[in-house]
């Protein structure tokens, strides 16, 4: 019987091989001891591990590739009947463990008592995350599982592994894995380019620095002792965030079975149920302006977006080449809009507002961060100097306006950020947009990284922007504390714009954050409160702030999570730094007054369709709207 395709990456945790002998069956080698065993049910459930039976035939169909094998994508041994044999160096999916013993750290689905189908139960970012057998949780030290990582990770670092990739993806499309290896996400080369929280290129970011061997730096900058073992904790946890070609291309999701595959969509890029990986993280945990939202979103009463509504997918904009998928502020991302929206772009294109990106207008309220403190913490278990305290989620009512360095006018939502704990200085920077300087980084060869690559970033490849206040030392700890402005582009969660006078009723800026913080491992119950932001000519203030007294946890100081709380309320104003909205006051005042006088016009009239369109293209070139009404 000829050899056919039985599987590809990914299954479930012990959904490693299966088939089994039906004749019936697309394509499966009836010899493997993988068939032979997972295709047996009776089998199976004799040895307590039915759910590890799977139907060739099944399997076959949901896999689609011809001529795939269990070993191609699982490797081990299918010759071998004794399991200890055919299973040496098997690849499996396997848990994220939290507790006692482990500290983010792999565990096996079996030992986890977690050998249920993995299949979402609910919505959102953790559907996916099984809860494992409480007496099997406790003997591995586990009190809680924190995600599902597919098995071309490394089960170390939890890092997206090269080698892995090479060994069995690669069997058949070894230029995509060599494209993707390459490649800026397959590499995180940017994340990775940020190796001091004293430098002000690349500066002090969200994220953090890159843990990845760059222990002996940071603690040499680190005024309490930062251990290998904390470093490590932090490493796994970052990697997790990244992408892998299963977390892409594996779709259990897609309703076909546990082994099915296809191409990248929404869910994959949010990371399937699995956890805040991907861009669950960066788009709707950090910027709050997210694309899905909803289930998704801080607080998670956000509204979804109109796009994600409509069914749009991400690569119907992010449309990726050879496995690269851009940049942060791409020309053909934003041209995307032109593909359901072209008279409204080109309408924009000869107006006055030809250098506003639609975002500006379009994005709203946004959520998520409304401060982020990087200091004395827990992550994966581990207390660190390195927690990231960021559980200030809420909403900010506006975003603001800035220039970019291409001058274009974006959206932002600046918020006060600091790390603590540092030995170094870093002065006042004034307005930065996020370049990297060329530089070398380190790679792990271990799972298949080369030593050393290139990474560098020009100031027009992305439109986050940040402006560094400077160090104090004020702080009880008498610590250094590094203060800077964060300020994220907010790019998606679009719908109904913002109001002309939003804009032009004043030249400052003014929006209002609300939040509400818990993480239980600092506080005993929750805790909120607010403030405003201006930006002005002046530069940006912080200022109303006003929050509930935080209960806090057994390990906790009030240093550690809300260091405003100590610092004086003006600690992140930033004076030098133009961010008011120019316009002429007369100008402006007459194209809204022609603009409310062509609306009332319109009004009046009827005409179905075709007025709507016209009104539409009112707001966005009332000269164009004026020719169109005149047409026949």
């Amino acid at each position: 019987m000829k050899k056919r395709a039985i599987h590809a990456l990914k299954t479930v945790l012990a959904v490693p091989l299966f088939l089994a002998l039906v004749t019936g069956a697309w394509g499966f080698d009836a010899a493997s001891q993988c068939v032979i065993c997972h295709g047996d049910k009776a089998k199976m459930k004799s040895l307590g591990s039915e759910a590890m039976y799977l139907d060739p035939a099944k399997v076959d169909a949901e896999v689609g590739m011809k001529g795939a094998t269990c070993v191609d994508c699982h490797l081990g041994d299918g010759s071998q009947a004794d399991k200890a044999a055919s299973h040496k160096g098997l690849l499996r999916p396997f848990l994220v463990g939290v507790g006692p013993k482990l500290k983010g750290e792999a565990i096996s689905r079996e030992a986890a008592g977690a050998m249920q189908p993995l299949v979402p139960r609910g919505n959102g970012m953790d559907s996916m995350i099984p809860k494992g057998d409480p007496k099997k949780m406790e003997a591995a030290g586990v009190k809680k599982i924190a995600g599902i990582e597919w098995h071309d990770r490394d089960p170390e670092s939890m890092a997206y592994s090269p080698k892995i990739a090479m060994q069995t993806c690669g069997r058949c499309h070894a230029k995509e894995v060599t494209d993707y290896n390459k490649s800026a996400k397959g590499l995180l080369k940017h994340q990775r380019a940020y190796r001091s929280w004293a430098e002000q290129l690349p500066g002090p970011q969200n994220c953090g620095m890159w843990f990845g061997q760059n222990q002996e730096k940071l603690a040499k900058e680190t005024s309490v002792p930062y251990t290998a073992a904390q470093n490590a904790a932090s490493e796994r946890s970052c990697n997790m965030c990244h992408a892998s070609c299963n977390d892409c291309h594996y779709k259990p999701l897609a309703g076909k079975g546990s082994h099915s595959f296809g191409l990248p969509d929404t869910q994959s890029c949010y990371g399937e149920g699995r956890a805040s990986i991907c861009h669950a993280g960066p788009m709707d945990r950090r910027r709050g302006a997210g694309f899905v939202r909803g289930d998704y979103s801080f607080p998670n009463t956000l509204p979804q977006g109109a796009h994600v509504k409509a069914g749009l997918q991400c690569t119907d904009c992010h449309k990726p080449v050879n496995h690269q998928f851009g940049h942060l502020s791409a020309d053909d991302a934003r041209g995307a809009c032109a593909t359901c929206h072209s008279e409204i772009v080109a309408a924009v294109k000869s107006s006055s507002h030809a250098n506003v990106d639609c975002t500006a207008c379009h994005v709203t309220v946004s959520g998520a961060y409304q401060y982020t403190f990087w200091g004395q913490g827990n992550t994966l278990g581990v207390e660190t100097p390195y927690g990231k305290h960021k559980e200030y989620y809420g909403t900010r009512d506006l975003p603001t306006i800035i220039k970019n360095a291409s001058g274009r006018w974006i959206g932002v939502k600046p918020y006060p950020m600091a790390v603590l704990n540092q030995t170094l200085e870093l002065g006042p920077s004034g307005l930065l947009f996020r370049s990297i300087p060329k530089r070398s980084i380190p790679g792990n060869t271990k799972i298949g990284e080369p030593s050393f690559f290139d990474v560098s970033r020009s100031v027009a490849d992305v439109n986050d922007a940040f402006i560094i206040v400077g160090t104090r030392s004020d702080l009880p700890s008498g610590n250094k504390a590094i203060l800077w402005v964060q300020m994220d582009k907010l790019s998606h969660a679009l719908g109904k714009p913002r109001s002309c006078g939003t804009c032009h009723d004043s030249h400052a800026q003014v929006g209002t954050s609300e939040w509400k913080y818990f993480e239980d491992k600092d506080v005993t119950k929750p805790f909120k409160g607010s403030y405003t932001v201006t930006a002005d000519k002046n530069g940006i203030r912080f200022s109303n702030q006003v929050w509930e007294n935080p209960t806090l946890a057994a390990k906790r100081k009030l240093e550690d999570i809300a260091p405003f709380a100590l610092l004086p309320k003006n600690a992140w104003d930033v004076k030098g730094v133009d961010l008011s909205i120019p316009y002429d006051e007369n100008i402006t005042g007459l194209a809204r007054s022609e603009l409310d006088a062509f609306l009332a016009e319109l009004n009046k009239r009827t005409g179905g369709a075709e007025l709507q369109k016209i009104r539409v293209i009112a707001y966005h070139n009332l000269a164009m709207a004026k020719k169109m009404l005149k047409k026949p």
